[in-house]
């Protein structure tokens, strides 16, 4: 890996916890998909999903994320 890394900005949705108790159908709200934004430097980018990592030097990395795909609204590339 070269230090031509894209910083990135995504949008996209995450799933919510699940509940902790039993609950009655007729009294549940909605458990939305929560909207996150993500930014970092994409190291990886297949047809499944695209990985970001916090921080890169020329030859490591730390604080890889992982986000599907079908789960992104956006990306965006950072200029600096």
């Amino acid at each position: 890996m070269d230090m031509k890394q894209k910083l990135v900005l995504i949008e996209w949705l995450d799933s919510k916890g699940i509940t902790y108790q039993w609950e009655y159908l007729d009294e549940i709200e909605p458990l939305k998909a929560d909207r996150c934004l993500s930014a970092g430097f994409l190291i990886e980018d297949t047809e499944e999903y695209k990985t970001i990592a916090q921080s890169l030097s020329e030859t490591q990395v730390i604080g890889r994320t992982s986000i599907p795909n079908c789960s992104i609204k956006s990306i965006k590339e950072i200029k600096v």
